[in-house]
């Protein structure tokens, strides 16, 4: 075991076994052989022999460039750990409780992208001089302004807390919130095919009213001709 509790995977004359499960270079399965004729496969094909399922009966064994595969699991932790990273905190500043609405509005829009991206949001609301004694006013501009507009997507990951010049709040997206979007998605969309849809009917409407006001008097002169030519019979 490594330090951080990663097994580490034998590989070559490491590996204690009399037959393996050989797994081929291309990922082909390759069946049960001798561990001396799955390690004489390798150093033929001048890769190594990795046992990559040591608790098998027998131990599965991969033939393999060790070292480009090290490389490249290290490369893929190193990425998803910077985008967790990178995703796991946004922060908004707030300077007081004297915020105007628009200002408290832009802020909200903007913790909400955060939090329908995936991002936890934290809020650090500052206090100045004589305002240290309103942290009532604080806490109600958090939780009225912020907390609940944007509950739909979002639950209190730690309630508002202050903590000398400033006071705190975390808000986090909500378990299913894709599922949610997703669903809002779609709603929206059926909402904009109705419109459409009710639009081209009215559109419709219009045109037929357009074309039976000028209908009856056209019906009226066929009718009238149609009568002059019985009379001249």
């Amino acid at each position: 075991m490594t330090s951080g509790g990663k097994r580490e995977l034998r590989l070559n004359e490491q590996i204690r076994a009399d037959q393996v499960r050989l797994i081929g270079e291309d990922g082909e399965p390759i069946g049960i052989v001798s561990l001396g004729a799955a390690q004489e496969r390798a150093r033929t094909a001048e890769l190594d022999l990795v046992e990559i399922s040591p608790t098998a009966q027998p131990p599965v064994c991969r033939i393999m460039d060790f070292g480009k595969y090290k490389y490249q699991m290290a490369k893929r932790e190193h990425e998803q750990k910077r985008k967790h990273q990178a995703s796991e905190l946004k922060q908004l500043r707030i300077k007081s409780f004297r915020i105007e609405a628009h200002d408290v509005a832009i802020k909200r829009n903007k913790a909400r992208q955060f939090i329908e991206g995936g991002n936890r949001v934290l809020f650090t609301m500052m206090f100045r001089s004589r305002e240290h004694s309103h942290a009532d006013l604080g806490e109600a501009l958090l939780l009225e302004q912020f907390a609940k507009p944007l509950s739909d997507v979002a639950k209190m990951d730690s309630r508002p807390r202050k903590d000398g010049k400033k006071m705190t709040m975390t808000l986090a997206p909500l378990p299913n919130l894709k599922q949610l979007l997703a669903a809002r998605e779609k709603e929206e969309e059926r909402k904009k095919a109705e419109e459409a849809r009710r639009k081209a009917e009215e559109e419709a409407e219009r045109n037929l009213e357009r074309i039976t006001r000028i209908l009856p008097k056209s019906d009226e002169e066929d009718a009238d001709i149609e009568d002059d030519g019985e009379d001249d019979d």
